[in-house]
């Protein structure tokens, strides 16, 4: 098993097939997998790409039997439909007890990059939250952890000033719908600074997005979840501004008083890896 890091904002597995097994239409599960794999002779549930529903029953052979290498069969149709050659890599999801998915690497990469697509043009906070949930199913990870990853992809994009353009007001800036949803979900709607939350009359969270320069656009590094009180701090207080290496804002004062800033980004991987798993030829 070699460890790579990872395209993508999420962990994942993959096996790397060989031909000889591409030839006998199964797949061979790698010794270090083995323990997500039944112990006996059985019949497990495999689905192909995002689609649950249509789980196909396919047979497994153990590590204990006499190949002395655990399999899935009936496979030669998968790999015929997906083209898939020497040397690819399947993703492998363990979904549940006999319960697994698979993709083949481009199938999961593509997937899951057209749907991110569609998460950044979403038009409205309902559209992004059902994005998101659809990267949590494909990825087969939880809600909050898909959160983090999809905050982690953003960080990383460039941070690039806006057009300088004569204010004619101080008309808030609209931030779009998918950082909206993914900042007011990872915060809880509580202040970064002040660590206040405010519901209003439906029970939803009150809570503003401040640009910290305005010139820096919607980046994430750029933004801070904020109560209106704290908020109008920014404005109207003798402001001071402390930034870490990488440019998040870690301290502030508005005139004597100091704040820690709350950052996510603390709690979000360094790098997220790919486990890839190699049969024996």
């Amino acid at each position: 098993m070699k460890t790579v890091e990872s395209k993508l904002p999420f962990n994942y597995k993959t096996i790397r097939v060989t031909q000889s097994r591409i030839n006998k239409g199964l797949l061979a599960i790698p010794v270090s997998l083995i323990d997500y794999f039944p112990k006996r002779k059985n019949r497990i549930y495999v689905a192909f790409g995002n689609k649950d529903k249509e789980a196909i029953l396919k047979n497994f052979t153990p590590y204990s039997s006499s190949s002395r290498e655990s399999r899935i069969g009936g496979m030669k149709s998968f790999y015929k439909d997906f083209k898939v050659q020497d040397g690819d890599e399947l993703v492998i999801q363990i979904l549940d007890k006999d319960r697994y998915r698979i993709f083949t690497e481009k199938q999961f990469e593509n997937k899951i990059t057209k749907i991110e697509e569609e998460l950044d043009k979403s038009k409205d906070e309902v559209e992004a939250g059902s994005k998101l949930q659809q990267i949590s199913t494909i990825t087969n990870y939880g809600f909050e952890e898909t959160l983090l990853s999809e905050f982690y992809r953003l960080s990383k994009k460039d941070v690039n000033k806006r057009i300088s353009k004569p204010r004619v007001s101080k008309a808030k800036m609209s931030v779009p719908a998918s950082i909206r949803t993914i900042l007011s979900t990872i915060y809880n709607g509580k202040c970064q600074i002040s660590g206040f939350g405010f519901l209003m009359k439906t029970g939803k969270s009150y809570f503003e997005i401040h640009h910290i320069k305005p010139d820096l656009g919607h980046h994430l590094k750029n933004l801070l979840v904020v109560s209106p009180n704290i908020h109008a701090q920014f404005t109207y207080a003798n402001l001071e501004e402390f930034f870490d290496e990488q440019g998040w804002l870690r301290r502030v004062k508005f005139n004597n008083d100091e704040f820690i800033v709350n950052q996510i980004i603390d709690s979000v991987p360094i790098k997220y890896k790919k486990e890839i798993h190699y049969q024996f030829n």
